[in-house]
């Protein structure tokens, strides 16, 4: 949920875009760039074991830099090490969430019930 907060925030509150972006983001009218680097957080995210150099290669052509390609894989892996660490403790989101629309926060929470 923080990370869907922060993406809304950046793009001036806008819950749909959002809400797009969680669903489907290769269909969310991104470009190019940002589509490669969430098909590579996927890719990590669902099938680190696949993950090769060709996939960062695929980067390198959409644009990132090796610096920026280093960030996306941190800040990946270190997503997905809190949400389970989170979940492996059975935190629970504050709260406050549960005054946002119904539609962004089903589509933050991917296999779980907030609401």
């Amino acid at each position: 949920m923080a990370h869907g907060e922060f993406l809304r925030k950046e793009v001036g509150g806008d819950y749909d875009l959002v809400v797009k972006v969680a669903r489907d983001f290769r269909s969310a009218g991104l470009e190019k760039r940002d589509v490669a680097m969430l098909e590579y957080a996927e890719k990590v995210t669902l099938r680190p074991s696949e993950v090769h150099k060709e996939d960062v290669q695929k980067l390198r052509e959409a644009g990132w830099t090796d610096s920026g390609i280093l960030d996306i894989a941190a800040v990946t892996s270190y997503r997905n090490f809190i949400t389970r660490m989170a979940d492996a403790l059975g935190v629970e989101l504050p709260e406050n969430y549960k005054n946002l629309r119904r539609d962004y926060v089903d589509s933050l929470m991917v296999g779980k019930r907030l609401l």
